[in-house]
């Protein structure tokens, strides 16, 4: 089987490549992509990371095209979404319960000619998750879904909480819609005033207030209850700083997000935060959880996937949209592939 693929390299370069798959295995599926969203990791590869070409691409769902002997779970023409890793169910931390800490499991990530922005995928059966009843573009936010779902359950958000979003891109509006399912009391959405776009969905999915950080500072903003009992931060890691000031005593802050070189690295008051006993928590989605009730969630229409999608692209116009993204993101939510 050959397929086409994009490869990246930083900054901005991009190749579409041609190649033949191999045979699959006894343990493998070939999937025909047929949608695939950009993730804010993907531009931080394509904008800085990426030092050698890389296949790209790994919010996806497609058509199970052939099967290995070995795998039951699915049929040919099967819809299908991966979770980019799974744990290895063998080692301590597995039979310990935690399999969350464990990324030793198959994955799809870098082992094959393709990823996501192509024809054509090779996967191991242990991430293939079927599903039904969703169109092919929401069915590629499961993946990202799962990722809002493990910052929520990291901070824990609880019934009657006040929650402050910071950070308006897909995994901090679906962070959002998450928290006011599981019964925040209010949540404040900070976002530049210039982003119509990401404002208007986080009032549709139950923000209460909009914070203008552009023009309000957060430690100055007279919160209902002087601070917010818990933050999800889905943006740079400057504003973790920000968010102790923004936090109640007893506060909790989950950051789950990516930076390299100097913006990789925050200073802050060590006695603020000791004597309001604040917590911060990393947020990590991998190994990929929760895709059955990531599935259920957009299926119910709890969660508008269909909301978050504000642009799609043909596969050949995946360099335009990369670019796109990044110079026009008050107007761009999720944009996704679409393979028809």
């Amino acid at each position: 089987m050959r397929t086409k693929a994009w490869y990246a390299k930083a900054p901005f370069q991009f190749e579409l490549r041609e190649d033949v798959l191999g045979e699959i295995s006894e343990d493998e599926v070939l999937i025909q992509v047929k949608a695939c969203g950009i993730c804010g990791t993907d531009m931080t590869s394509v904008k800085s990371a990426a030092t050698n070409w890389e296949a790209i691409g790994h919010e996806i769902a497609g058509v199970i095209v052939r099967k290995g002997a070995r795998v039951d779970h699915v049929s040919i023409g099967s819809s299908v979404t991966l979770e980019t890793s799974t744990f290895c169910r063998e080692c301590d931390l597995c039979r310990d319960g935690r399999y969350d800490l464990c990324n030793k499991g198959p994955s799809f990530w870098g082992r094959n000619f393709s990823m996501g922005f192509s024809e054509y995928i090779v996967a191991p059966k242990e991430v293939v998750v079927p599903y039904e009843g969703l169109s092919f573009a929401v069915a590629s936010l499961v993946e990202p879904l799962g990722v809002a779902m493990d910052l929520i359950e990291t901070v824990d958000v609880r019934l009657g909480d006040d929650v402050l979003v910071l950070g308006l891109g897909p995994i901090g509006l679906m962070a959002l819609r998450l928290a006011k399912l599981r019964g925040a009391r209010k949540i404040y959405a900070a976002a530049r005033s210039h982003s119509v776009k990401r404002i208007e969905t986080a009032l549709a999915f139950g923000a209460d207030e909009i914070i203008y950080t552009d023009k309000t500072p957060l430690e100055s903003l007279p919160f209902d209850r002087g601070g917010v009992d818990r933050i999800l931060v889905s943006a740079p890691p400057v504003v973790i700083p920000e968010a102790f000031k923004a936090a109640r005593a007893g506060g909790v802050i989950g950051f789950i997000g990516i930076e390299y070189g100097a913006g990789a690295n925050i200073t802050f008051d060590a006695n603020e935060f000791h004597f309001k006993k604040l917590q911060l928590r990393a947020s990590h989605a991998s190994p990929a959880l929760y895709f059955p009730k990531c599935i259920d969630l957009l299926k119910s229409g709890a969660v508008d996937g269909d909301a978050l999608i504000s642009h799609t692209f043909s596969l050949d116009a995946f360099p335009d949209a990369v670019k796109s993204l990044h110079e026009d993101r008050g107007s761009a939510i999720k944009m996704v592939m679409v393979n028809e």
